[in-house]
């Protein structure tokens, strides 16, 4: 039993340390402004512009979802045109920035993950660093950035997918104009709910690039390894995803 313990405090530890000292590189190359740009525009649009379709999918079932258990509750009681207004603060403050990082996570995460680790057990790493080139500037440090740059854009499609189907779930359901779904926007969201909402995208995208790349340099055991790295990485990014949304909230709010 201690043994089992000792062994998990031990990779709990080398966890964090090894994403704080991916995310120490990843500053200290961008303070010195020796980030290769060209490999993170390339990185952007492969990261986040595939990946716009199935998270503004993932945000309009959600969004409907929403408007369905409210638009009904908010009618009975004579207050149909707060629904737009409820419906925008809630994927403002929760939806958006935590599922937009879920779903990243689950896709490109587990590929960019799978990428480096492929790379690593081919020696391709080895043949990097026999060249003088650092892994973590070639390989890190523009999908980091790719994530970061692109995670509030892949939101901001989302998130008016998931607004418009709110809109038609409340028509569908209660007949609610669009004028008078919007009408009380005001009355719930401010401009703090907008910054909150990228400032914990942004958060989101850097913890997902950090932990896929991490798990992808410390792949172990040929192929078999890599599967395991991925599924670690996926995991261990959604479960950092809602840990820090929950320390968030009470700074941000």
């Amino acid at each position: 039993m201690g043994q089992a313990i000792f062994h998990f405090v031990d990779r709990f530890l080398a966890f964090f340390g090894g994403i704080f000292m991916l995310l120490g590189k990843v500053i200290s190359y961008i303070i010195r402004g020796r980030a290769n740009f060209h490999l993170t525009i390339s990185q952007m649009s492969i990261l986040g512009i595939s990946s716009i379709p199935i998270v503004c999918l993932v945000l309009a079932f959600v969004g409907a979802s929403i408007t369905y258990i409210i638009a009904e509750e908010m009618a009975a009681r004579g207050f149909k045109t707060f629904v737009g207004g409820l419906v925008l603060l809630i994927l403002l403050r929760e939806m958006i920035p935590v599922l937009t990082g879920v779903v990243i996570a689950g896709k490109i995460g587990a590929s960019i993950t799978s990428e480096i680790g492929a790379m690593k057990i081919t020696e391709q790493l080895d043949a990097l660093k026999a060249l003088s080139t650092d892994p973590d500037w070639f390989l890190t440090i523009p999908r980091v950035l790719g994530m970061v740059l692109m995670a509030p854009v892949v939101a901001a499609f989302a998130g008016y997918a998931g607004f418009f189907a709110g809109y038609l779930m409340s028509y569908e359901q209660i007949q609610l104009q669009y004028i008078t779904y919007i009408a009380e926007i005001p009355t719930f969201v401010d401009f703090g709910d907008y910054w909150a909402c990228l400032v914990k995208t942004l958060v989101f995208g850097a913890t997902v690039g950090l932990v896929s790349c991490y798990h992808g340099f410390t792949v172990e055991r040929g192929a078999a390894g890599v599967g395991k790295a991925v599924t670690n990485s996926v995991t261990n990014s959604i479960v950092l995803i809602f840990g820090l949304d929950l320390l968030l909230m009470p700074v941000l709010f």
